[in-house]
C-alpha cells in the first residue's frame, strides 16, 4: 500500500469518488519499483490487477501468429492499463513491458470489484467514466484513419512532444524516446522507411532534428500547423 489517495483522484476513471472512497482504493493498492526491461503481465495471460504509472515509460505491445511485433502504445507516467480495466474476465490483451525503470501502482481486480459490491454509488460513477472514455477513444482511432501516413507520423510526434517533451530554455522540445524507428513504424501500421523519409524531410525543413537516442523538436509552431493542414 502507497500512502497518497490524491494520485487516484487525478485519473478520469476515478474523478467522481470521494475521500473516503479514494482512501478505500488506496488500502487495496500496492506499489513498486521495477526495472527496465521487466514484463509487468504476457498477452494472453489471465488478468489480475490494473496498473497506473508513477513514474517511467511502459512499452504495451502484441506479437502475431507470425511472431511479427506490433506497439499498442507507448505510456507514461500517471496513465493505467490495461485499457479494458475492471469489470471483464478477458484475458490479458497485449504484453506489457518497463522501457525504463518505473513505479506501478497496481489495484488487484478482485478487491476492487468486492469494493464496488459494498459501494454501489462508487461503480456507478466508474462505469460513467469508462463509457465516456471508450467513445474518446472511438473518437480518437477515427481521427487516425482518415489520415495520410505523414500526418499520421506528425501526429505521433504532436502527442509525444505534449506528452513526454522537456521544454529548453531555447524554446526547443527534447524528447528521449527508447524505442528504435521501426517501433514507432509499428505504432501506426506503416513501414520503417516511411517513418525514415517523413522524419527526414521533418529534418530538411528545420522543423526537427533526431538521432538513434532523441528527438529534438525545434518549431513546435509549424509541427502543428502540418496537423492543421
Amino acid at each position: 500500500m502507497f500512502q497518497s489517495e490524491s494520485f487516484f483522484g487525478q485519473f478520469p476513471i476515478f474523478r467522481d469518488l470521494s475521500h473516503d472512497e479514494l482512501q478505500r482504493l488506496r488500502n487495496i493498492s500496492l506499489e513498486r519499483d521495477i526495472d527496465q526491461g521487466e514484463i509487468l503481465f504476457h498477452q494472453n495471460a489471465p488478468r489480475h490487477s490494473v496498473y497506473f504509472i508513477r513514474s517511467g515509460l511502459v512499452k504495451i505491445f502484441k506479437v502475431s501468429s507470425e511472431g511479427d511485433e506490433q506497439i499498442i502504445n507507448i505510456l507514461h507516467s500517471d496513465e493505467m492499463f490495461p485499457h479494458v480495466g475492471f469489470f471483464d474476465e478477458t484475458p490479458n490483451p497485449a504484453t506489457a513491458i518497463t522501457l525504463t525503470e518505473a513505479k506501478i501502482v497496481s489495484v488487484p481486480i478482485d478487491e476492487f470489484e468486492l469494493l464496488l459490491l459494498e459501494k454501489p454509488n462508487m461503480a456507478i460513477k466508474v462505469m460513467k467514466v469508462i463509457g465516456e472514455k471508450l467513445l474518446d477513444l472511438q473518437d480518437r482511432l477515427q481521427a487516425i484513419q482518415s489520415q495520410d501516413v505523414f500526418h499520421r507520423i506528425v501526429m505521433m510526434l504532436i502527442r509525444f512532444t505534449n506528452e513526454l517533451g522537456i521544454k529548453k530554455s531555447t524554446g526547443e522540445i527534447y524528447l528521449q524516446l527508447p524505442i528504435t524507428n521501426a517501433e514507432l513504424a509499428s505504432m501506426i501500421g506503416v513501414s520503417r522507411e516511411t517513418v525514415n523519409r517523413a522524419f527526414n524531410r521533418l529534418k530538411k525543413e528545420n522543423v526537427m532534428d533526431y538521432n538513434r537516442k532523441e528527438i529534438h523538436i525545434l518549431d513546435v509552431e509549424k509541427l502543428n500547423q502540418y496537423w492543421n493542414q
